[in-house]
């Protein structure tokens, strides 16, 4: 599925900056806010087959990419609406003032440095970190939620077959994931990580 540009983006209003600005949880104030007329910004709703940034971005609304979508490390994406996607892969910032959703799974690396914020609830099939922060200040339901390195945190419920906050030794995790993707050494590789998501297959094993 190819990814697509995002349209030309226009100057933030000032009454669109003051209500933006509003809604940015205190959490949040430190990677997001606060906005200024002028900031530029995409208007939404956007539904898009897949999308891979190319540079940061704020989204003026809803973004929903059908496939893949991917946030490369030194960026960031920034949704004042809801998410949805078909595959995430962040290796930069997302910050998403909305409900995430992802049909498929959500993985973050960013060496530790950077962090996934979703003010509303996040539902994925399995979410992934291996270096990166996750903050959802709703609730979050997963087939599987594994920290392996950083956090994952959510004020509200968490609902998942499988939680694994506090790291899993190397025989938990050749039980959940697929065998793919561990090297030679027995360890979870992170390009065949990357190379399976961006292949649409799921992490996870197999029932």
């Amino acid at each position: 599925m190819r990814a697509m540009s995002l349209p030309s983006p226009r100057p933030l209003s000032a009454d669109e900056a003051a209500a933006l600005n509003a809604r940015i949880p205190a959490e949040f104030e430190d990677y997001l806010g606060p906005r200024s007329a002028g900031d530029s910004v995409v208007p939404g709703p956007l539904h898009l087959p897949a999308f891979e940034q190319d540079d940061s971005c704020i989204i003026l609304g809803d973004l929903h990419v059908d496939g893949l979508l991917v946030n490369p490390e030194h960026t960031s994406l920034v949704v004042t609406g809801s998410l949805r996607a078909g595959t995430l892969l962040t290796l930069g910032k997302v910050l998403v003032l909305g409900d995430a959703v992802v049909a498929g799974d959500v993985y973050g690396n960013s060496f530790n440095n950077q962090v996934c914020g979703v003010r509303g609830s996040l539902t994925a099939r399995c979410v992934l970190e291996k270096g990166h922060s996750f903050q959802v200040l709703g609730g979050l339901t997963a087939e599987a939620a594994v920290s392996l390195s950083n956090v994952i945190s959510a004020q509200g419920p968490l609902t998942a077959r499988l939680a694994a906050l506090g790291g899993m030794n190397d025989e938990e995790r050749r039980r959940v994931f697929d065998a793919s993707l561990f090297d030679d050494a027995g360890s979870l590789s992170e390009p065949r990580i990357v190379a399976r998501l961006r292949a649409g297959l799921p992490l996870l094993r197999a029932a």
